[in-house]
């Protein structure tokens, strides 16, 4: 059972998150932060470079000269799909990472702005926006992430 229910809100923001090129989240009040972090959908990292553990993060929020961004998580990109984007992306998908041929188009074009898939012509050569949709690396990782979140249009 999931243990939170995101808002709409929280979904954007870690959507946001998913298409930036570094996976920053985009500024958020100190309750969705802290959310974010418990739940494991984005994390920080110190000074260093090395994750912080979600305490530690936590503890910087208030540090007015702390620029460092929260990154989100595989679990924080599976956070922010749907159940029909988490099943296009775990059901169906052959050993070469083509998609099902049944994921609708809608389906396809989202998980391709959020990284999750691309579209290759005949040849396996990467084209935006047409092809046969396979999913990215980084599609595999999202789709293997154990966590997720119930969203409010899969609450009955």
């Amino acid at each position: 059972m999931p243990s939170t229910t995101l808002t709409a809100t929280a979904v954007a923001r870690l959507r946001t998150a998913s298409v930036h090129p570094d996976g920053h989240l985009p500024k958020v009040g100190p309750r969705m932060v802290r959310l974010f972090v418990t739940e494991k959908y984005a994390y920080r990292n110190d000074a260093d470079g090395y994750v912080l553990d979600g305490q530690a993060a936590l503890e910087d929020l208030n540090r007015a000269d702390d620029s460092r961004p929260f990154i989100i998580t595989a679990a924080g990109r599976r956070a922010a799909l749907n159940r029909g984007q988490i099943k296009a992306l775990t059901e169906g998908i052959g050993p070469d990472g083509r998609l099902a041929r049944g994921v609708p188009w809608p389906t396809q074009q989202t998980l391709a702005r959020l990284l999750l898939v691309e579209f290759r012509d005949e040849q396996g050569n990467p084209v935006p926006g047409d092809g046969t949709p396979f999913r990215t690396g980084l599609g595999a990782l999202v789709a293997q992430a154990a966590h997720h979140t119930a969203h409010p249009e899969d609450v009955a």
